[in-house]
């Protein structure tokens, strides 16, 4: 437990690293736009290649494999019914808005956050199947996301091209590629996994410091004088994953798939989700603020939920 612990306080502390780092001018907000591309072009890519070359496919992985998959999407299509359920509620004003607190609630940054924190804590196996969730998320982000913004509005026009270019990317390419060498049982020479292992593994550090810079220039005093958006946002930081670990709990699930699942749901809001709002014509300034603050609730709610998952599951 101890162990667990510095590893995730660690991991947190980067966070520090990125957010004075910013407020010093050693790295501008500016930086942030480069820092991502590294992390999707380069970084992650690597590190999903790395991890899974050193899996092996046998009756049990497959069986978590899917799994994990089945239970995203069914944690995604709950979500969209607790969210529209807690926004009924809320009566949130505009109501014009009311779809982009739903997407606040449901989307997640399993890429990010759930990464590194996967990796670092928990190790390969659970990254793996972070990865496949993963899969799972971006489907959502380009289909489901969209249509809850769009909640009370006119349905924008999504053709198969719209759905399938976001999908286009290096980290889904690695995520092809590594499930194809799991599958075939391809052997990759020591050399290959050491170099992706060590270009992976600036994943973490790099994701964290991201994260730092962009609370730097967060106004969060202002953020959290708007009481219905911090009902929304500890929706998705602390209601999403304890309905989901009350649900996976007694489920005759593997440890591994119920941790993940958990998890998964414990992360913040996507960043993804701003660029999607912006392109859909949708209120992109409330989404970026619910994902600020959800970011920065998770600070202190992730570390409490990798704890005790570690103690439920591992």
């Amino acid at each position: 437990m101890i162990t667990v612990f510095i590893k995730v306080i660690s991991i947190f502390l980067m966070i520090g690293v990125g957010y004075l780092a910013c407020k010093t001018g050693a790295l501008p907000q500016e930086s942030n736009k480069y820092l991502v591309n590294l992390l999707l072009d380069i970084t992650t890519p690597f590190m999903v290649i790395a991890a899974f070359a050193t899996q092996e496919m046998n009756p049990d992985k497959a069986m978590q494999t899917r799994q994990v998959f089945i239970g995203t999407l069914i944690f995604f299509a709950a979500e969209f019914l607790i969210s529209y359920i807690v926004m009924r509620l809320l009566r949130y004003e505009p109501a014009s808005d009311r779809g982009v607190l739903m997407c606040i609630m449901t989307a997640v940054n399993n890429g990010f956050m759930g990464f590194p924190i996967s990796k670092a804590v928990f190790g390969n196996e659970y990254f793996f199947l972070m990865v496949i969730s993963n899969v799972v998320l971006k489907f959502y982000l380009y289909s489901g996301a969209i249509w809850q913004m769009n909640y009370g509005h006119a349905k924008s026009h999504q053709t198969l091209r719209d759905l399938l270019h976001p999908l286009m990317n290096n980290a889904i390419y690695a995520t092809v590629i590594g499930l194809v060498i799991l599958i075939a049982g391809i052997k990759l020479p020591e050399p290959i996994i050491s170099f992706s292992s060590m270009i992976g593994d600036a994943t973490v550090p790099v994701s964290m410091i991201v994260v730092g810079i962009s609370l730097a220039n967060a106004d969060l005093r202002k953020l959290l004088k708007d009481r219905k958006l911090m009902i929304t946002c500890l929706a998705n930081v602390l209601l999403m994953p304890l309905l989901t670990l009350a649900v996976v709990y007694r489920l005759p699930l593997p440890d591994p798939v119920k941790l993940i699942l958990v998890l998964n749901a414990a992360l913040p809001c996507s960043v993804v989700c701003v660029a999607v709002a912006k392109k859909e014509g949708r209120n992109s300034e409330l989404l970026a603020a619910g994902t600020t603050i959800t970011t920065f609730f998770s600070v202190f709610t992730l570390p409490a939920f990798s704890i005790l998952l570690t103690k439920l599951f591992i």
